[in-house]
C-alpha cells in the first residue's frame, strides 16, 4: 500500500445553495414519482396554555392523487 495521499480533482467545485436546492427538488420529484406518495402538510389549531389557538402544520405522507 501506499502512503501516498489520493489526488482530488481540482477543478470540482463546490455546488452553491441554489444548485443543491435544484438537485434537492430533483431528487425528491423522482422519490414521489418511484413510490407515489408525497410530503402533505395540512393546518391544524393546537391550544395553548393562556386560551388561545395557534395554527401549526401537521406534517404527513399522502398518496398522490390518480391521474385519469
Amino acid at each position: 500500500m501506499s502512503d501516498q495521499p489520493k489526488q482530488v480533482a481540482e477543478d470540482v467545485k463546490p455546488l452553491t445553495d441554489e444548485q443543491k436546492a435544484k438537485e434537492f427538488v430533483r431528487d425528491y420529484e423522482v422519490l414521489c414519482e418511484k413510490h407515489q406518495m408525497r410530503i402533505v402538510t395540512n393546518p391544524a389549531f393546537k391550544a395553548r396554555d393562556d386560551g388561545t389557538f395557534s395554527v401549526v402544520l401537521q406534517v404527513s405522507v399522502g398518496k398522490l392523487p390518480q391521474q385519469p
